[in-house]
């Protein structure tokens, strides 16, 4: 996979929040390369403010476009009423969006530079 710029994933994050109305509170990607202008992982990181989880989406080293979402571990349990797991899904399910997004778009981008 053709690495991609911190800016390139910053404007998909921007152009997923113009698209999507119920979106997960501040995504931003990562520069989680050695060089500091590429980005190696693909990482973003999203916070669930009704949990207080952080979720992370990357996209691994390697020729696979998709990207995968990984939910922090909790120390401890945590208990929720009836309306704040209806908000968490809302927001799980904002950030299921995202990654399909993401993923979309990582094809697109290596469609083009196949070409």
């Amino acid at each position: 996979m053709p690495r991609l710029t911190s800016e390139e994933l910053d404007g998909w994050v921007r152009e997923f929040h113009a698209l999507e109305q119920a979106h997960p509170s501040s995504p931003q990607a990562v520069d989680a390369s050695w060089d500091e202008s590429m980005v190696d992982t693909a990482l973003i990181v999203v916070r669930l403010e009704t949990s207080g989880t952080e979720v992370f989406l990357r996209r691994e080293i390697g020729g696979s476009p998709e990207w995968t979402v990984t939910f922090e571990a909790r120390e401890r349990d945590a208990r929720a009423t009836a309306d704040q797991v209806l908000a968490l899904a809302l927001e799980v399910g904002s950030v299921a969006r995202l990654c399909a997004f993401l993923t979309e778009k990582t094809t697109a981008h290596m469609e083009r530079l196949a070409r």
